[in-house]
């Protein structure tokens, strides 16, 4: 109590003058309408800013559960697409969407480390075989392909990535369909190769560079690059096509696993096959 009115005594002015300065605002915002709406309006303007404040930054911080909600639905809308489809029965039409069976489907990958600077580059994902991840499965990204798996541990895989030695694209040029293989050849890596193409076939500059379709790992149809010049080699009498890749192989984060659902039927007839020339 001796404290309080240490207190009051010693800064009983500036109380005083606080307590007025309160009550003539007061009488001021009571009797000015003109007062008194600038001041709701200044008292408005200030809490909005704050509560828009606060938005932005609840808003940042919901952006990795937003971008897990896309990446899934990206997962669905690409199993849906028709080029993830097969068509059955010919051109009869069956209720229900039957029409067309699922032919690819989609799993969501966190790359969890990555490899692009040596000769042979390396990537590991955090999915394995209790995922339903199985070797030589494709894996891609948004902007083009990644690569494909080469091993799988129970909760782990690793990924031959495009920029390997081993690893050979079968594309397509997206404005005549004249197909080649894709390859990097080492050194920069948002650059490849596509090599022995006809001397005849028509190369246009700038042309996307697709995969073709003819693998049984990856879809067809999926944007590479672009073609950023060619040479021709008389001796050869073939063309080699020099391609600006569209992605960017130092920020992989989220992959797609690709799977497809025909694979196995695939390369057992194949295997037929080859067994017939024999």
């Amino acid at each position: 109590m001796i404290n309080i009115l240490a207190i009051l005594k010693r800064f009983h002015l500036q109380i005083l003058f606080g307590l007025l300065l309160v009550i003539g605002f007061g009488l001021i915002l009571q009797q000015k309408n003109y007062q008194r709406t600038k001041f709701i309006n200044s008292a408005n303007y200030i809490s909005g800013g704050i509560y828009s404040s606060i938005n932005n930054v609840e808003d940042y911080l919901n952006l990795k559960a937003v971008n897990i909600e896309l990446q899934a639905e990206n997962a669905l809308l690409r199993s849906e697409l028709l080029s993830s489809l097969k068509k059955i029965n010919g051109s009869y039409y069956q209720y229900n969407d039957t029409l067309y069976s699922q032919k690819y489907v989609y799993r969501i990958a966190d790359v969890i480390s990555n490899s692009y600077s040596g000769p042979s580059n390396y990537i590991t994902l955090n999915m394995g075989s209790n995922d339903g991840i199985i070797e030589e499965m494709g894996v891609i990204s948004p902007s083009g392909i990644v690569g494909m798996v080469g091993a799988v541990s129970k909760n782990y895989s690793t990924v031959i990535s495009f920029l390997h030695p081993k690893t050979v694209i079968s594309c397509k040029l997206k404005s005549n369909g004249v197909s080649g293989l894709l390859k990097w050849t080492g050194g920069d890596i948002s650059k490849a190769q596509i090599k022995d193409i006809p001397i005849t076939t028509r190369i246009n500059e700038g042309d996307s560079v697709l995969t073709s379709g003819y693998s049984s790992v990856f879809p067809g149809g999926i944007y590479m690059g672009k073609i950023k010049s060619f040479e021709q080699d008389l001796e050869s009498q073939t063309q080699r096509i020099f391609v600006d890749l569209n992605i960017d192989f130092s920020s992989l984060n989220k992959v797609y696993v690709v799977e497809n659902l025909y694979k196995t039927e695939l390369e057992e007839l194949n295997k037929k096959t080859a067994e017939l020339s024999e």
